[in-house]
């Protein structure tokens, strides 16, 4: 059961948000003790309440200033939540569908924004990942392993790079977020690159290069086919360390 004095905050949080959205033009809040006048409750519930606003990039404290209105980062709070490692296994997963969701329906913002600059990143990581598959064909045991996580880097970069070439800034920040979701993955030390089926990132860029959005939102999808397939299995070890 909540305390009245959690429900006083809480309410005092909606009531100072009400203020700034009728005082649309506002920059800068009234010290505490004017806001605890204005919404009536002692300054230790204004403190509070200016505590969970800032924690949620609404509000900062300047210098000089006082405390400031700012605009905040949409996924700035969701970054705090994920990183705590306090999210149950049903919320975790549906991070998990939503990046995959995300990647496939992104296909037409990529086209549209794709750049040279862009591109030439792509390729310089396709290009790592080619080299190391082939090493990975003849490596040792133990190297094997090392060559894996450089790999699942790469596969990470990868995809940080599609985000950023869609220009849009709160899928960049949601994709810094889901960045944590690419530590599920296993390092793939078995998997035969000799014999690989699935759609690959030398794929997807070429593509992305003379195709059209249509056909990179297919490829996307079956690229993503072990991520959808390997979901429960890598959420299972993620909740055996815990």
């Amino acid at each position: 059961m909540k305390t009245v004095e959690a429900t006083l905050v809480e309410q005092t949080q909606k009531d100072i948000l009400k203020y700034i959205a009728e005082n649309n033009d506002i920059k800068r809040l009234p010290k505490e003790q004017e806001l605890s006048k204005l919404m009536g409750v002692s300054r230790v519930v204004i403190r509070e309440a200016l505590s969970c606003l800032r924690a949620l990039g609404l509000i900062e404290t300047k210098r000089k200033l006082g405390t400031v209105v700012v605009a905040p980062k949409i996924f700035g709070a969701l970054e705090y939540i994920v990183t705590s490692r306090q999210l149950d296994r049903q919320t975790l997963k549906d991070l998990y569908d939503l990046r995959l969701m995300i990647e496939i329906g992104m296909a037409d913002t990529l086209f549209k924004n794709k750049t040279e600059e862009g591109m030439d990143k792509l390729e310089s990581i396709v290009s790592e990942q080619y080299e190391l598959e082939k090493e990975m064909v003849q490596a040792s045991e133990e190297k094997r392993l090392e060559i894996a996580n450089k790999l699942t880097d790469v596969d990470v970069r990868f995809h940080r790079a599609l985000f950023e070439m869609t220009g849009n800034k709160s899928l960049m920040d949601f994709q810094t977020i889901l960045r944590h979701l690419f530590k599920l993955y296993v390092p793939k030390v078995e998997r035969d690159y000799r014999n690989e089926t699935l759609v690959s990132h030398i794929s997807l860029f070429n593509i992305l290069r003379t195709g059209n959005a249509d056909e990179f939102r297919t490829a996307m999808r079956l690229h993503l086919t072990t991520q959808f397939d390997d979901m429960e299995k890598n959420l299972d070890k993620v909740f055996e360390k815990s």
